[in-house]
């Protein structure tokens, strides 16, 4: 067969070669091709007493929310100083979701070491994902530590106290992801706390805040530091995970007036409705503005999103101020992430549910000791490799279980990236494979193949996968991203997705779709 006419028609060059994949993959298996690999490195010298961990996690905060990180058109004082004393990446990559609540499978992950389709966390379905190891507070308490909780879990109640040995002002129900507006919304959440005694009846519960949810969190941080040198001896893990900025878009006045909608620039891919059905097209998130996108209610809904950074933003620099202040800051190690990103009208989308960056990368920043100060990395890492990282940085070995790799020798200098190749997924609709200068999205239910050229168009605006003289890479990137699916257990098969994909999350069948609003 004559590949080289094949290549006059891209369209059934592709269909040529994901009918090859198979042998394609076998043969590169065969030869032994590469998996990305890095040793870990632990960064905190022996015999020096074994540091504390204060955990920063928020809640659908994009890479494009620090000023010092690029964004000129938001104010975040607070984490500009954590960006210049510390380390941060810029390319940190949530692995994906099986569900439209991104945030969930991406805790597990987090909390678990592992990849998405191994997690122990998934569907009821899943039989091949029931399989649950240690969690990372369980870990460090059993070595030693003690760790505690305020904010939003959203794994289940026996995760929770398998993993912390205490913790207050809970975010209530645990399996929750978000305050919904007509429940309390940012202002009167639900809450709960957790003694660490099992037989206590007063765990879980519930009690509303009347309280805007980000000060009542870093209050129990804060408290938690206060006691925490007269209550133990032992190095702490504090998991600070907040509700913000996702929605709803609730914030004090005070914020809301830093952001005039007038002011706030349209992003550049901004599109009035994504230009085709990329899978959850009516999702929840998608359906928060009526279709078709206007410019003036994308401003108004990036206003709010950056009153909520911003009011996040002046929350954690009390707690980091209150931090320095103390006696427990020189030995403190501070992580600040996010578990996802958001669209926030890029590409027609509101939502997290797709391969975009502006929806799967994060922030993330190292500060304290050993961290270099003011040093910026690209990274190339899923945001479940801080398991082994933490791990390792207080000297303990991860299970052999954990999928993803630490980043210390990033960490202690030697290194700017991991992978060569970031896999993400999302439910049985979209597959995505990225280097550092290209990314493929693959749409398995319309066949439809993206190609973008990450270093020329970051945006993604331009898709290049019909472009003359791309088949060679198109060959590569949709081997490796076969090569990936193998390596994460993902079940998908391109020729029947809805099929190979049920066994794992049989409802897929039927999608839940809310209510789509036009715009009248």
């Amino acid at each position: 067969m004559d590949l080289s006419k094949k290549m006059n028609n891209s369209t059934k060059a592709l269909d040529y070669l994901r009918a090859l994949m198979p042998t394609i993959l076998g043969s590169l298996i065969l030869l032994g091709c590469h998996y990305d690999s890095l040793k870990t490195e632990a960064i905190v010298s022996p015999n020096t007493e074994r540091p504390n961990f204060l955990f920063i996690l928020t809640d659908d905060q994009n890479y494009r929310t620090i000023r010092e990180l690029g964004n000129k058109h938001i104010f975040t004082p607070n984490l500009d100083k954590l960006t210049q004393r510390g380390m941060s990446f810029s390319h940190v990559f949530n692995q994906g979701s099986w569900e439209a609540a991104v945030c969930g499978p991406s805790r597990k992950m987090l909390n678990t070491g592992r990849h998405l389709f191994k997690t122990g966390y998934g569907p009821s379905t899943a039989v091949n994902d029931q399989s649950r190891g240690p969690l990372l507070g369980e870990i460090l308490q059993q070595n030693g530590y003690d760790t505690f909780i305020t904010g939003k879990w959203h794994i289940d109640e026996e995760s929770l106290r398998r993993s912390f040995t205490s913790g207050s002002n809970i975010f209530m129900p645990l399996w929750m992801g978000m305050s919904f507006h007509e429940e309390g919304g940012q202002f009167n959440t639900l809450i709960a706390d957790y003694d660490g005694n099992d037989l206590n009846d007063e765990n879980f519960k519930t009690r509303r805040a009347n309280k805007f949810s980000n000060e009542l969190f870093v209050d129990s941080a804060i408290g938690y530091l206060k006691k925490k040198p007269n209550d133990s001896q032992n190095p702490f893990f504090l998991y600070l995970s907040f509700l913000t900025p996702h929605d709803p878009k609730h914030a004090p006045e005070k914020y809301l007036k830093l952001y005039p909608i007038d002011d706030i620039p349209i992003p550049k891919n901004m599109l009035r409705e994504h230009p085709f059905n990329e899978g959850d097209h009516n999702a929840r998130d998608e359906v928060l503005l009526p279709f078709p996108r206007t410019e003036l209610r994308i401003r108004w809904h990036i206003a709010r999103y950056y009153a909520m950074v911003s009011h996040l933003d002046a929350e954690i620099g009390r707690l980091l101020d209150y931090l320095e202040k103390s006696e427990l800051a020189d030995n403190t190690v501070i992580i600040f992430t996010s578990d996802n990103g958001l669209a926030n009208g890029q590409h027609g989308l509101l939502g997290k549910q797709n391969q975009y960056d502006h929806s799967i990368r994060v922030p993330l920043i190292f500060a304290g000791p050993s961290v270099d100060a003011g040093i910026r990395k690209t990274g190339m890492f899923y945001l479940h490799s801080l398991f082994p990282t933490i791990l390792d940085i207080a000297e303990i070995e991860a299970p052999k279980t954990t999928d993803s790799v630490s980043i210390a020798s990033l960490l202690s200098g030697k290194k700017d990236h991991v992978r060569e190749y970031i896999y993400g997924a999302y439910k049985n609709f979209q597959r995505m494979v990225r280097t550092s200068s290209h990314k493929l999205i693959y749409y398995p239910h319309i066949e439809k193949t993206q190609l973008f050229d990450m270093i020329n168009d970051p945006l993604e605006i331009h898709d290049i996968s019909k472009n003359e003289g791309n088949e060679i890479l198109m060959t590569k990137l949709l081997t490796e991203l076969e090569r990936l699916k193998l390596e994460v257990g993902d079940p998908l098969k391109n020729e029947s997705p809805v099929k190979s994909f049920s066994e794992y999350k049989k409802d897929d069948y039927y999608p839940q779709r809310w209510p789509r609003r036009e715009l009248n």
